[in-house]
């Protein structure tokens, strides 16, 4: 095999992210271009700030908001700088433009890459405000000052509003970012407060807009059949019925199958059930889930018995299997995508998490001039790593271009589970050594996988942050099975695996699990103060009521963001109640703690789905589960209360939001050992398995 030199999503995604501070300060194109910005005499210094004259302040939003809060944390950095007025933030999505640099929403980077960045835009706007005030009143800058959206002279106490000065300093140089200074971070106003969700409003009252609202004039609607097994086409079809149906315009087969375009989404899923197709189910009409497994196997088998045994002089040897299966995103907001191709351009409404990638896509099939196309993105009702794929926005403007109209491609839930890119399954073999006082001192983890782009996705989140010698690879294993980036990517595998087989040595070395983990965490890592301010909270070592077991997990997401979690369950009739879920996380400089506490339990929710029921299973090639009676999501009664204590830092600010969930099942696994005895190593939780 060739040595992997191939970068990691995280690496690239981190690398694209500089490139932001040198793009970000030149207009984009459609400033550049000349076109009407909407704003009469607006001052616009960069691409993510434009001041109007009625001293509304808007932040062009980069990245896709699906709930993680970016359009409300991007504007509270933009603003601290500025020194804006918050009741006159308004948020937009910026259009795909090179002038952001990468604009994936993916990795857990939307803060962190652009943290410096957006800064730096706030300071050169607010000092070209400073420029123009100085200018009007012919005093020096350094005598001005500013607060919440107005330029003040200290010595006069003459005032002037951001809106007053926009015309002003829309006239003025822009100066190099690198020759201004910074705030104190002592001095935040704004950056590190609770301030609300700028789209709550519209979305409590109906008002905001996803991508399954957009209506566009003329607009017909597509459901799309694709074949079932992975890897099928279409041998033929007959389309008299599905024509037949009232208010269908027309069928059309397109690279994914065969689309019903219709008058309404009724008519179009009608039109679709009416189809006669004969599919061509290739050669993976025979695959299924066992002989998966049995693939899995068989690598880390020979891996295990071929590798040098670093437990061979130890006192105590110990071997585990565990396995996590496939897992659909299940997003509540199934794929959509709206298009609109003309002969001289073409428009996409996608709630996409890679807007320049749809972009490039729709490109490539109308070959119209990349300046032609515009990919507008709403709201977005859930991501997860699904919408980094665009095979949603491929079909809308295929569809449109084929029948010269707007058209929407909806899918519906089955559509949605059945044609995912799915969170790889993976297969693991462990094996370590304990010395006679029952401390363990090495470590081996084999993990075969499908993967998703390469051997190096495969171990991320494998790397064992505790003092002991280790070895740890990882073994790919060619499916056809469309797989994909799901919330914290191979971080949710190998936290599970790993913190449960620490807590297999733990009780084989009759160890407190937590002590075992203090005493194997390096003296001052932020992972060792968080895992001891989660149990300080939880109150570890402390009775609990009958029946109820405590765990504990810990887990540096990307090496960037530290989280522990401690878990209170209990089992009655073979159902699994989690109680209580307790959190500290260590990510850095806060922007604001209530979008941190909500992403980190938004990521326990998630973890208990994948603990209680998340399994996709493979039978004759094709996906099992079709819906959420066969592939159920957490349900409010499940929820336990959740408690999350964001660690004190002056460090620069780092992702959160995949980061809740990799400590968060194995806690609750292990907590289920101490309140049963019984050591579960498979996903999900089965009542068979008390």
């Amino acid at each position: 095999m060739q040595p992997d030199t191939s970068m990691s999503r995280r690496d690239f995604l981190k690398l694209s992210a500089l490139a932001g501070l040198a793009l970000g300060f030149r207009l984009p194109d459609r400033v550049r271009a000349g076109q009407d910005t909407g704003a009469a005499a607006s001052f616009e210094p960069n691409a993510y700030i434009q001041i109007d004259t009625d001293g509304v302040v808007t932040v062009m939003v980069h990245r896709s908001e699906m709930g993680q809060g970016v359009q409300t944390a991007i504007p509270m950095i933009v603003a601290e700088e500025l020194d804006a007025d918050w009741t006159k933030i308004r948020a937009v999505q910026s259009p795909a433009d090179s002038v952001y640099g990468n604009q994936v929403t993916g990795g857990s980077v939307s803060i962190s890459g652009s943290y410096n960045t957006l800064r730096a835009a706030g300071a050169v706007a607010r000092a070209m405000l400073v420029a123009a005030a100085a200018q009007t009143w012919a005093v020096a800058p350094e005598t001005c000052r500013t607060e919440n959206g107005v330029v003040i002279h200290e010595p006069s106490g003459q005032q002037l509003t951001y809106g007053e000065l926009a015309e002003a300093a829309a006239a003025l140089p822009v100066p190099q970012a690198r020759d201004l200074t910074l705030k104190n971070p002592q001095d935040f106003q704004i950056i590190g407060a609770r301030l609300g969700h700028l789209p709550n409003r519209d979305i409590v009252t109906g008002g905001a807009v996803y991508g399954s609202d957009v209506q566009l004039p003329g607009m017909l609607y597509a459901a799309v059949a694709r074949c079932p097994v992975f890897g099928g086409r279409v041998a033929g079809y007959d389309a008299s019925a599905a024509e037949a149906v009232a208010g269908v315009r027309q069928v059309v087969e397109i690279d994914s199958g065969v689309a019903v375009v219709a008058e309404s989404t009724w008519a179009a899923l009608q039109g679709c059930r009416a189809l006669d197709i004969a599919w061509d189910e290739g050669e993976n009409a025979g695959l299924d889930s066992e002989q998966i497994r049995a693939m899995f196997a068989e690598q880390t088998g020979q891996q295990l018995a071929n590798s040098a045994n670093l437990a061979a002089n130890a006192a105590v040897q110990i071997e585990a299997t565990y396995e996590a299966p496939y897992l659909a995103h299940a997003t509540m907001e199934p794929m959509n995508a709206t298009a609109d191709v003309r002969a001289d351009r073409c428009e996409v409404w996608a709630p996409t998490q890679s807007r320049q990638d749809a972009k490039r896509r729709a490109q490539s099939i109308t070959r119209l001039p990349v300046d032609a196309i515009s990919v507008h993105v709403p709201l977005i009702g859930c991501g997860s790593g699904r919408r980094l794929q665009v095979d949603y926005v491929v079909e809308a403007v295929q569809l449109s271009q084929a029948v010269g109209a707007p058209v929407k491609v909806f899918w519906t839930r089955a559509d949605d589970i059945q044609h995912d890119f799915y969170r790889p399954a993976s297969y693991h073999q462990l094996r370590a050594g304990l010395d006679a006082a029952g401390m363990p001192v090495s470590w081996e983890h084999y993990i075969a996988s499908q993967g998703i782009g390469s051997p190096a996705d495969i171990g991320q989140g494998a790397t064992i942050p505790y003092r002991l010698e280790k070895s740890i690879k990882s073994l790919p294993v060619r499916l056809p099975i469309p797989t994909g980036y799901w919330r914290g990517v191979f971080n949710t595998q190998n936290a599970f695996v790993n913190e449960c087989f620490l807590d297999e040595l733990a009780a084989a070395g009759g160890k407190d699990p937590y002590e075992l983990r203090m005493a194997l965490l390096p003296d001052g890592s932020p992972l060792k103060a968080t895992l001891e301010r989660a149990a300080a909270e939880a109150g570890w070592g402390t009775p609990l009521p009958a029946g109820r077991g405590r765990g504990v997990a810990c887990h540096s997401t990307w090496g960037v963001t530290h989280v522990a979690a401690v878990a209170e369950v209990s089992v009655e009739a073979g159902k699994v109640r989690v109680h209580r879920v307790v959190c500290a996380v260590d990510c850095g400089t806060v922007v604001n703690p209530s979008i941190v506490e909500a992403q980190i339990e938004g990521g326990v929710v998630f973890g208990l789905t994948a603990v209680l029921h998340g399994q996709v299973t493979i039978e004759d090639g094709r996906v099992e589960q079709g819906n959420f009676h066969d592939y159920p999501l957490c349900s409010i009664d499940e929820m336990p209360a959740i408690d999350v204590h964001i660690m004190p830092s002056d460090a620069a600010p780092q992702g959160v939001g995949e980061m809740g969930m990799p400590p968060a099942v194995p806690a609750v696994m292990n907590a289920l050992f101490a309140a049963t005895g019984k050591r579960i190593r498979r996903l999900p939780v089965r009542p068979e398995d008390f």
